[in-house]
Formats: structure tokens, C-alpha cells, sequence
């Protein structure tokens, strides 16, 4: 079967330059520093971070001590990884190259054709992928089996206090460009979907999670606001507050 690289090649005349078979999609004045990996990027940014959450410590990708580390659990998660973007993105460059972002090539190009000599930017997208594809993962459920394809419009409505009684269900964790935030997922008695945001730094967190873990039904005093993510609606809370019940 040819290759999503190879089919947006032939639609948009994309040029390959021969630098082990990468993309030269970022031009900078700055010459990159190129890392050989001897393993598979993918497997190892698995280890790290299994490493990185267990408290451990940090390590960088290129780390020597990361080889020792790996499992074969690592190895089948960087392969389910790997399975999940590669068909992903397929489906969206045979809708249509052009939805296809650079950075979305770029990663195409390193999982189809196994990238181990990386480029710092090459290695950035390889630590990356366990955390997207672990968010991922949540947002794929949420499409099955929460209302997400369409969502009430809100209007000026939503610029009113309202009281909201929603069910917790997960947290997921986004790693932005200058910051980390924690997305709180709930759902109300219609199986629409509701989220807000924190900071990960925020000084308050572990007292909101662990009010959450005794508390998994919650009355917010709230304003919404329709937002979306990874082609998934849900209404974002903001300017929140909970609200205490008189008989709990």
C-alpha cells in the first residue's frame, strides 16, 4: 500500500530531501544537532515517560540509561502508537491532503519509515507522542459514548451564572507550547460533555483532585462556553465555583 507521504508527495508535489529521508519542512538558520538513536525513538520515549511519571526523576531522550529500562510492554505500546497516528492521519490525507499540518508530515515521516538519526525537532516529537496518544486514547472513548458530535448553541446564555450538577470522569494532561495544563473531563444527566482547565502548576491541584476522588458528582456554580477539541464539542466551564448541597 503506498504511503500517506507518498500520496501527499503526488498531490502537492512536496519535495523529500535526501537527509536521511526527512521532510525539510522547518527551515532555520540554525543547524540542528543530529542524535543517532541505536533503538527505536518511539520505544524509548515510552520508557521515559514511565520514567518521568514514577516520580523517578528526569532523564533525556538520548540517555544511555533509558536501553536498559525497556520492556516488551514499551515495545508493544510504541508499536499501538505508532498503528494509531499512522492510520489516523491516512484517513485525513485521503479526505484531503491539505488538512495535514507540517508538524503532522513531519511525524508521518517518522513513524512510517522508522526515523532513528533525528534532528532536536525530530526528537521533541518523539518524546511527545506517549503523552498526545494517551489524551488521545480518552477523546476516542468520549466520541463513542458521550454526545460530542454536536452540542446546543449557548448564544448569550452562556455568559450567565448557571448551576451545573455533573458527573466526573477522567483527567487528561496537554502539553502546550509554554505551558502544561490539566483538562478536567465531566458529563451531565444528557451525556453531554463538559471540561475545564488548570494550570499543572497550580499550587491547588491535589486539594481539587482529591475533593474530586470523594466528591465524583459535583454542583458547579458556572458560566459555559462552546469550545472544541480534536473534532470533539463539549461545553468549557469558566469562572467556576463549587456549590455545596445541604444534605451532603
Amino acid at each position: 500500500m503506498t504511503s500517506i507521504l507518498a500520496q501527499i508527495q503526488a498531490r502537492q508535489n512536496l519535495t523529500i530531501v535526501n537527509d536521511f529521508g526527512a521532510l525539510d519542512l522547518f527551515n532555520s538558520t540554525m543547524e540542528e544537532r543530529i542524535t543517532e538513536f541505536k533503538e527505536d525513538p518511539l520505544v524509548l520515549a515510552c520508557v521515559l515517560k514511565a520514567y518521568t511519571t514514577s516520580g523517578k526523576g528526569y532523564l533525556s531522550l538520548d540517555s544511555n540509561e533509558l536501553t536498559g529500562l525497556i520492556t516488551d510492554s514499551d515495545r508493544q505500546q510504541a508499536e499501538e502508537i505508532r498503528e494509531y497516528y499512522t492510520k489516523k492521519f491516512f484517513w485525513k490525507a485521503l479526505a484531503d491532503a491539505c488538512q495535514l499540518s507540517d508538524y503532522r508530515r513531519r511525524l508521518i515521516n517518522l513513524l512510517e519509515n522508522r526515523i532513528a538519526k533525528c534532528k532536536d525537532q525530530d526528537c521533541g516529537i518523539y518524546y511527545k507522542l506517549p503523552y498526545f496518544y494517551e489524551e488521545d486514547v480518552v477523546y476516542e472513548e468520549f466520541k463513542k459514548k458521550l454526545k460530542t458530535t454536536e452540542i446546543s448553541h449557548l448564544g448569550s446564555a452562556g455568559h450567565n451564572t448557571m448551576t451545573k450538577r455533573l458527573e466526573f470522569l477522567t483527567t487528561t494532561l496537554s502539553a502546550q507550547r509554554k505551558r502544561k495544563i490539566v483538562r478536567y473531563w465531566f458529563k451531565d444527566d444528557n451525556e453531554f460533555l463538559y471540561g475545564l482547565e488548570l494550570a499543572s502548576d497550580n499550587p491547588l491541584l491535589m486539594i481539587f483532585n482529591d475533593y474530586l476522588n470523594e466528591h465524583p458528582e459535583v454542583v458547579f456554580e458556572t458560566r459555559l462556553t462552546e469550545d472544541r477539541i480534536d473534532q470533539m464539542n463539549y461545553y468549557k466551564l469558566y469562572n467556576f465555583k463549587f456549590i455545596k448541597e445541604q444534605n451532603a
